[in-house]
Order: C-alpha cells, then sequence, then structure tokens
C-alpha cells in the first residue's frame, strides 16, 4: 500500500460512495492520470476497489466493502498481501 492507494479510497470511499474515471480520479487527489491507473489496478487486484467498463467507454472504479473496512482500519496492509 502507498501513500496514492488512501487518497484513492477516500475519494471513491463513504460517506458518498462515488463511481469515477481513472481522469477523474487523478484530477481530485493530485495524482498523473498514468500513476492513478497503476494505483487502481493494484488496488483491484487486492479487492479493495471494483471496476466496470462497457465495451467502446471509460472503465468506473468504485470501492468495496474490503475497501471500507480497510478505510475504517479494519483491516491493515498485510492482511492485503498476496
Amino acid at each position: 500500500m502507498k501513500a496514492a492507494d488512501q487518497s484513492v479510497l477516500q475519494l471513491l470511499g463513504p460517506p458518498k460512495t462515488l463511481e469515477l474515471t481513472p481522469s477523474n480520479i487523478a484530477r481530485n487527489t493530485g495524482l498523473s492520470r498514468g500513476y492513478t491507473s497503476e494505483r487502481l489496478s493494484e488496488l483491484v487486484d487486492h479487492g479493495l476497489v471494483s471496476v466496470e467498463a462497457e465495451e467502446g467507454t471509460h472503465p468506473y472504479y468504485s470501492i468495496t466493502s474490503k475497501g471500507e473496512d480497510f478505510l475504517e482500519g479494519n483491516l491493515k496492509p498485510e492482511d492485503l498481501e498476496n
């Protein structure tokens, strides 16, 4: 887990649960678009974020219940290791 991951999860998570594209997430966290996509892939791999994409559209990312548990402190980074 990196500091950027926390920023992404906080943006997507409660109290408002959002569905955002990587560009929206990058713009709102101050991270670069490429780095945001890299971190989103990692968060998806760990089950903290889910992605929905229809053919020909941009993917939308949202926080999962596991991601919310992480934000609430119920999961530690070492709990997420593969």
